[in-house]
C-alpha cells in the first residue's frame, strides 16, 4: 500500500487508537488484503480527502491505469464509523461497517 498522506495518515491512526475505536485499522487491513489478492496487478494508493479523519484510495496498475477509486469516510467510535464509497470505469456501490 502506498501511502500518500504520511502525516493525515499518522495522525488519523493516533485519533482511532486514542479513543479505542479498531474499525480503522479494520478497513486498512481490508485494503491491504484488496492489494494482496490482486497477485501483483495493482497497488493500493491510500491520499488525502479533505473530511477530518478520511481518505481516498485507489487500485493502481503497474502502467498507472485506475480501476476501483473510493473514499474511507471515518466518523470516530459510532454504530456506522465508516460510510466506503467504491467507483470504477463499470461499477459503484457502496458499503457500511
Amino acid at each position: 500500500m502506498k501511502i500518500k498522506c504520511k502525516e493525515h495518515y499518522e495522525k488519523t491512526i493516533k485519533y482511532a487508537e486514542s479513543i479505542g475505536d479498531e474499525t480503522l485499522k479494520k478497513c486498512i487491513e481490508r485494503l491491504k488484503q484488496w492489494e494482496v489478492n490482486s497477485n501483483g496487478r495493482y497497488e493500493i494508493e491510500l491520499y488525502y480527502d479533505s473530511s477530518p479523519y478520511s481518505f481516498g484510495f485507489a487500485e493502481v496498475a503497474k502502467d498507472g491505469t485506475r480501476g476501483v477509486v473510493g473514499g474511507l469516510l471515518y466518523h470516530g467510535k459510532s454504530d456506522q464509523s465508516f460510510a466506503v464509497i467504491i467507483g470504477g470505469p463499470f461499477h459503484e456501490w457502496s458499503i457500511h461497517t
